[in-house]
């Protein structure tokens, strides 16, 4: 018997909280079963279970295998799951959050044609401007990100770049005047009302330089709030030129600062480690993010 199978035996028998349940479940006799966890136990050099009477309970020590072995089996079901439906067409529920920009532009133009091609899909797209949390909110894919995911997760999550982006720096003229003129360096800046976003850190700012953060005069949660927010006048923005560009180029608002500006900031998509050889996941990517997407997002 391999180890991976004792492992399974471990996982059926520390649920069970008894022998006789267990080997009844594995169809398989007491003794057998009690010989295969005396030998993981010996192998391990630890004591996997208290024993009272017919009840078993865990130790600590097997508490910390069984938490491990269940994240093991999760893996080990995808993977069987994958094996199984390689030659599948998918189906299933497929959970996406994509940044909004990334859904409109990159997403819903072909999504039609993506749902006509894989009708047993139940697809839900969720736009909020958020990394969001994987194993809470169960998402099998994430879009058009430029926070890289936190160094905990790292083991847990899969991160691919889409390409890179610029930033600018914003403001209206009339919200310039106020202000007594355009700042010419990050010195000046720091007397300026920035208005940050939620999902950020507060207060950053993206430079050439690296990382710097401003007090916010005002934080909303959606790019387009601080869009609108800067056309009123109550402050400036820092944000992908993709999105400012339409103002820039019609005089709506007024760039600064652009030598100081980040100029290859990465873009990535996220998707969970034991989740990325899922079919369904696989299809996403080859379909809304092919090699060249590089090239899309440079573009935009």
């Amino acid at each position: 018997m391999s180890d991976l199978d004792r492992y399974e035996l471990f996982v059926c028998l520390a649920q069970a909280h008894s022998l006789g349940q267990a080997a009844e479940q594995l169809n398989m006799s007491k003794p057998t079963l009690s010989k295969q966890i005396k030998r993981l136990e010996t192998d391990l050099k630890v004591d996997l279970f208290s024993r009272a009477g017919y009840r078993l309970t865990l130790t600590p020590s097997g508490e910390l295998l069984l938490k491990q072995c269940l994240r093991l089996k999760r893996e080990l079901d995808d993977t069987r799951m994958m094996c199984q439906q390689l030659h599948q067409e998918p189906e299933g529920a497929l959970n996406v959050v994509a940044f909004s920009h990334f859904a409109y532009t990159l997403i819903f133009p072909k999504l039609k044609d993506f749902m006509n091609r894989f009708p047993k899909l139940q697809i839900t797209i969720d736009t909020s401007e958020r990394v969001p949390d994987f194993e809470r909110d169960q998402v099998d894919i994430a879009v058009g990100f430029s926070l890289p995911i936190p160094e905990e997760n790292t083991a847990d999550i899969v991160q691919c770049s889409m390409g890179t982006t610029e930033y600018r720096l914003c403001a209206t003229a009339e919200y310039f005047d106020q202000q007594g003129g355009i700042p010419h360096c990050w010195e000046a800046l720091q007397q300026h009302r920035y208005i940050s976003h939620t999902g950020r850190k507060r207060g950053l700012i993206k430079l050439q330089s690296g990382p710097q953060t401003l007090i916010p005069y005002l934080e909303v949660n959606s790019v387009s709030s601080m869009i609108q927010a800067a056309l009123e006048h109550v402050g400036l923005i820092q944000l992908p030129t993709y999105k400012l560009a339409p103002y820039i180029d019609s005089k709506r608002m007024i760039s600064v600062l652009e030598n100081l500006q980040k100029t290859n900031e990465p873009v990535y998509y996220y998707y969970p480690r034991y989740r990325h050889i899922q079919p369904k996941v696989r299809q996403f990517i080859h379909y809304f993010l092919p090699n060249d997407s590089r090239l899309i997002i440079s573009s935009l």
